[in-house]
């Protein structure tokens, strides 16, 4: 238990900081911009994340846009939005997300995804494996002018990387 807690304080600080630095607002439109942020995020999901359609990038990714995956390195821009969605398409071909929750408010949508693949290219440090995987992310995005501005995301990969076989699933 005491091991549990040393990892989930860590993470939910770095959560909360994340959220920290991104300022609430209302949008204008009220509880229909809620509907039309949650829309845009389901649209982005499928044809930019599941369908690789990077070309449409500029469609759903403001040109200012900061992704925040600490400790990883800031995504800033549509390149650093296309160098996220072509490395999880590279080190997994068949990559894939299914929001499981979708919750809006203001101008935040949070998502709460199940991310699956077959690790058949490079993956951070890790060569191929063959496996296929299933873990989960949740993602706050602040959305702006029908475009997201900001993304801060939590990534079990963890999770990931047991179903590797990289790191001991801790017995019950």
């Amino acid at each position: 238990m005491r091991n549990l807690l040393a990892v989930l304080c860590p993470a939910l600080t770095l959560a909360f900081a994340g959220c920290a630095a991104m300022p609430p607002s209302t949008p204008a439109g009220g509880a229909d911009a809620v509907e039309r942020n949650k829309a845009l995020v389901r649209e982005l999901t499928e044809v930019v994340w599941n369908q690789r359609g990077l070309d449409r990038i500029p469609d759903f990714y403001g040109p200012d846009f900061v992704g925040d995956y600490r400790p990883y390195a800031l995504r800033q821009g549509h390149e650093g939005i296309r160098a996220s969605v072509a490395g999880a398409w590279t080190a997994f071909p068949d990559y894939h997300e299914e929001i499981l929750e979708l919750i809006g408010e203001g101008d935040r949508v949070v998502v709460h995804l199940a991310i699956s693949g077959t690790q058949r290219g490079q993956w951070g440090p890790l060569p191929p494996t063959g496996k296929r995987v299933q873990f989960e992310e949740i993602v706050i995005l602040q959305i702006r002018d029908g475009k997201v501005r900001r993304q801060r995301g939590i990534v079990d990969n963890l999770n990931a990387l047991r179903q590797l076989g990289v790191v001991p699933t801790p017995r019950s």
